[in-house]
């Protein structure tokens, strides 16, 4: 049978990690996205993947726009969501920008005045579940020798502080809705914590998202070292940073374990 996954949300933070790893361990990758372009390569070598990966343009909220890639997809990734219900977020997070916590939590103007559809519930719940419904209907004529596609959603550890509470719910009632489903698909739910890229980290990228990665292990060394990891209330507070590239290995890993399915806790994505 050829290996192949459907990936929304494929140029994105963690969906381009997702399509690169795929493809090194002889997917066969289509991504979907609104825009349907590939993601810029961040290194030269980058080019060489990127160039296998199908890029295509869809609705996730709309099956119309997608439901022929379902046909023949034996597994599919939803790596869309929001953290914050107001997209400046995610540029400043990429930017060359100063670090300043209180700066970081003012994203600026809300989006919803242009863009009703930007909510955690839509976003990060009913956008996964509109998709996971769709591709039930293809679970018979798609399925070989009675294996069930695979679902993966990309949910999280749990919020940070200063996050709306709307956002860990979302992604929990995601979760939920897909797990009723599993007599038809087979639920991966991957919950990582705050992600980093290896490749910004490794050229010393001084953006935003490198300096708060900078920020949790510091804290994670002193709640390890000086506090022993003996105060459970610290230990639940304080969680290790992970890095796309870990979080897309443990993906691949689960996809790969027919007997697998639920949810793949930040521990164990750490630990692939």
């Amino acid at each position: 049978m050829i290996k192949n996954l459907l990936v929304f949300g494929g140029n994105g933070f963690l969906g381009r990690r997702i399509c690169q790893t795929a493809v090194e361990n002889g997917f066969e990758v289509t991504s979907l996205t609104r825009s349907g372009t590939a993601p810029k390569a961040k290194a030269l070598w980058e080019k060489k993947w990127i160039d296998q990966v199908k890029w295509r343009q869809c609705d996730v909220l709309d099956p119309k726009t997608y439901s022929q890639y379902l046909q023949n997809a034996n597994n599919v990734v939803h790596s869309i969501g929001i953290l914050l219900e107001d997209s400046s977020y995610k540029t400043q997070l990429s930017g060359n920008l100063a670090f300043d916590a209180k700066k970081l939590l003012k994203w600026g103007p809300n989006p919803m005045k242009s863009n009703p559809n930007f909510t955690y519930d839509v976003m990060n719940r009913q956008s996964a579940l509109t998709l996971a419904q769709e591709l039930t209907n293809f679970q018979n004529s798609a399925s070989e020798g009675g294996q069930r596609k695979t679902m993966t959603y990309i949910s999280a550890d749990r919020s940070f502080p200063g996050i709306p509470k709307g956002y860990i719910e979302s992604k929990r009632a995601a979760e939920v809705g897909i797990m009723r489903l599993e007599k038809q698909l087979r639920p991966i739910l991957m919950r990582p914590g705050f992600m980093f890229d290896e490749l910004d980290a490794s050229v010393g990228k001084l953006d935003p998202r490198t300096q708060i990665k900078h920020l949790l292990d510091f804290a994670n060394w002193g709640n390890s070292w000086i506090l022993g990891r003996k105060i459970n209330c610290v230990n639940q507070l304080i969680r290790p940073s992970v890095s796309t590239q870990q979080v897309s290995r443990a993906l691949i890993q689960k996809i790969e374990d027919p007997t697998f399915e639920g949810v793949v806790s930040l521990e164990q994505i750490i630990k692939a």
